[in-house]
């Protein structure tokens, strides 16, 4: 790793052996299917302390993706090898993200190629953490119901084809939002362009079902179970455009940005009311 003379830390790049590698090493070729047809799957995960966040459930979801695709999976080991060569050489503050990523590999060799960036959470995330953001709703595209007839469009699968994602974030942001909330053909709501969409009715946490095509999100998961813990009840429910303007507090969800508050959805503030502190302490890890 590389402390620029700013000060700004430069992230890490750990190779298949497990070895800390100068960052601008050339770890993929150029005909890698990866690049030229985004054929692989990744994850990205928050390490605090020096401890990785959900590191199972991520190692999980990567197997689960890689399936989806009919992709090879290197043993957990070598991943819990590699983040842990991360976790020993980072010398960046208190929190990184880590990135797990498999590509297909060189067209016409069958071996996959995979490896690890860890790098600073950004200022841009631990802002929105804070202040929340604002939120276009956008269409998708794709009919829900298309989700077990139609295997090979991967919906629910976190592959590297993130292209329309990374597009909606910039219509957002070329339209005065900072992230997007993507919308079925029949006004349903999915997912955001990265995150879970949570909302809050009272004392209830409710994102919409993973039968539409949405990717499973750990985070939501271990909000889910720290919130009925503490007395909550939480549910999947088909939600509309139209409930999240009713909602008592809606947040984006994800492993690194954890629990962000939606204040202003398509233009029109949300309603300030709701359990934002709450929401964000139970999304959030906790102490081993």
């Amino acid at each position: 790793m590389r402390v620029a003379g700013s000060g700004e830390v430069l992230g890490l790049l750990v190779n298949a052996e497990g070895d800390v590698i100068p960052r601008d090493s050339p770890v993929l070729r150029a005909d890698d299917l990866g690049v030229l047809r985004g054929d692989g799957v990744f994850e990205r995960l928050l390490v605090v302390d020096g401890r990785p966040d959900l590191l199972d459930e991520h190692l999980a979801r990567l197997a689960r993706s890689a399936a989806m695709m009919d992709l090879p999976v290197p043993p957990e080991r070598v991943w819990r090898r590699g983040v842990d060569a991360a976790v020993r050489a980072w010398r960046g503050g208190a929190e990184m993200s880590v990135r797990l990523v498999i590509t297909r590999g060189a067209e016409g060799v069958d071996a996959p190629t995979w490896y690890l960036l860890a790098d600073p959470v950004s200022p841009a995330l631990l802002d929105q953490r804070r202040d929340g953001v604002s939120v276009l709703s956008l269409e998708r595209g794709l009919d829900p119901e298309l989700t077990e007839r139609a295997p090979w469009l991967l919906m629910g699968a976190k592959s590297l084809s993130y292209a329309v994602n990374m597009a909606a974030q910039r219509w957002a942001r070329e339209h005065d939002a900072d992230d997007a909330i993507f919308v079925a053909p029949d006004g349903q709501v999915l997912e955001g362009a990265t995150s879970a969409v949570v909302i809050a009715r009272g004392r209830t946490l409710l994102s919409p079902p993973l039968s539409l095509g949405i990717l499973p999100s750990i985070t939501l998961g271990r909000l889910f179970a720290a919130a009925e813990a503490d007395g909550w009840r939480v549910g999947f429910e088909r939600l509309t455009v139209h409930d999240l303007h009713r909602a008592e507090g809606v947040w984006l969800v994800s492993s690194v940005r954890l629990a962000a508050r939606v204040h202003t959805l398509d233009g029109k503030p949300l309603a300030d009311v709701g359990p934002h502190e709450q929401v964000a302490r139970l999304a959030s890890p906790r102490p081993v």
